[in-house]
């Protein structure tokens, strides 16, 4: 039953995240899954923009060690990045919902479309959504 929390995820993951593919030219380089003692414990999905030199990684790690859902941006060739969304594992709902939530947040606002799109990098000094 708990694997099924990482599995749902990737499926709804993949679909809502897809506009960085059709509107902001990543690719999505690979979905990784990782186990723990043969249960699927985490899964991150990375995307990747060569053309602006950015790495957008999606993180789902649900269970009570771990952080919860997080969305990372990478300047690549750098050390820079930005935490643009986290929602703890016990802010979470079972259906998905709060998924949907980050995805409007973070495709709502003027600050976040410009480090997503490439348009204009900065280093931000908090999570804007969490």
């Amino acid at each position: 039953m708990e694997e099924n929390r990482i599995d749902h995820f990737n499926n709804i993951a993949k679909k809502l995240f897809k506009i960085l593919v059709d509107e902001y030219g990543y690719i999505l380089d690979e979905i990784k899954i990782n186990d723990l003692n043969g249960m699927k414990w985490s899964t991150h999905h990375i995307y990747i923009n060569s053309l602006k030199n950015l790495k957008i990684e999606i993180k789902q790690e649900p269970y009570y060690t771990d952080y919860g859902f997080s969305f990372f941006i990478y300047k690549m060739g750098t050390d820079e990045y930005n935490i643009l969304c986290n929602i703890a594992h016990e802010k979470q709902d079972k259906e998905g919902n709060f998924l949907l939530k980050a995805y409007k947040d973070l495709f709502s606002t003027e600050e976040t479309l410009d480090i997503i799109s490439g348009k204009h990098w900065k280093k931000l000094k908090y999570i804007p959504f969490n």
